[in-house]
């Protein structure tokens, strides 16, 4: 009887133990599938090298009719996705610099804030484990004009190894604006990333911009930009700046347009 007693105490012990080291367990955190954020690029497109129409010069015959068609192509996709990632851009570049609390449940969370134009804004960021490849996002914003109502900014998808993401953005009214697609060659350095305008009911729905980067080719970088008018290729050599474009849409046929290095001038010049 005595033996039994003993056994019964043992087997409740150890039921006991093992309870212990179950639950405690679920609330540690599971370092192997903590999110890392991938970096900025991408999610925000580098419109820099565009971001100046050339300045020509007075008293010369030099034109640069080629650069300004790239400048203004470009120019006009870098305004019209500004209203749409400017904020979500600044405070995920935040983010980035911040370290996550873990939730449970094999989700993490990055809570801050931030002063931009005046305003403060807080953000909560959230991230969690799909599967063994990727891991959800989402960042939702409070301003300081209305600090009870956040607003879903973006979500998405990212790959634990950082090669593909795909995000959803959206307008001050909830409503989906943009799709970002991001892929990543870290063997190469090469990279592309694509907005998609997918606003409902509008003339441009369904237009896109693609970035590039090959850093292989002497044109390193292009824009790819397609409108219900036609297609524009824009390809440049990212340090001098030297580039063409080819669009028939705006030159009335399929001819490269190019123009010359920042060093000169960026003015036209005869492709070669």
């Amino acid at each position: 009887m005595k033996k039994h007693v003993k056994m019964t105490k043992l087997s409740a012990f150890i039921f006991a133990l093992t309870l212990v080291i179950t639950f405690g367990s679920c609330d540690r955190e599971p370092v192997d599938d903590k999110p890392e954020l991938p970096p900025l690029e991408s999610l925000v497109m580098d419109f820099s090298d565009f971001s100046q129409p050339p300045a020509g010069a007075k008293g010369t015959a030099e034109t640069y009719e080629n650069f300004l068609h790239a400048y203004l192509t470009v120019n006009f996709w870098s305004l019209a996705s500004l209203a749409t990632v400017a904020v979500p851009a600044t405070a995920y570049g935040h983010a980035l610099q911040q370290d996550p609390e873990y939730l449970g449940d094999h989700t993490w969370e990055w809570s801050f804030d931030f002063d931009m134009q005046g305003l403060t804004f807080d953000v909560v960021l959230t991230g969690a484990r799909i599967n063994n490849d990727e891991f959800s996002m989402e960042m939702v914003i409070y301003s300081s004009l209305m600090p009870e109502q956040g607003m879903k900014w973006f979500d998405g998808v990212v790959r634990y190894d950082h090669t593909h993401a795909d995000w959803n953005l959206y307008g001050e009214d909830g409503v989906k604006m943009l799709e970002a697609a991001w892929n990543k060659n870290y063997e190469t350095e090469a990279g592309d990333l694509t907005y998609t305008y997918i606003e409902p009911d509008q003339e441009e729905t369904g237009s896109y911009i693609t970035y590039a980067y090959m850093p292989e080719e002497v044109y390193d970088a292009s824009f790819t930009i397609s409108v219900s008018s036609g297609t524009t290729v824009i390809e440049w050599n990212t340090e001098t700046l030297e580039g063409r474009i080819q669009s028939e849409s705006n030159f009335g046929d399929s001819d490269w347009r190019c123009w010359d290095s920042a060093e000169n001038g960026l003015a036209d010049k005869v492709c070669e």
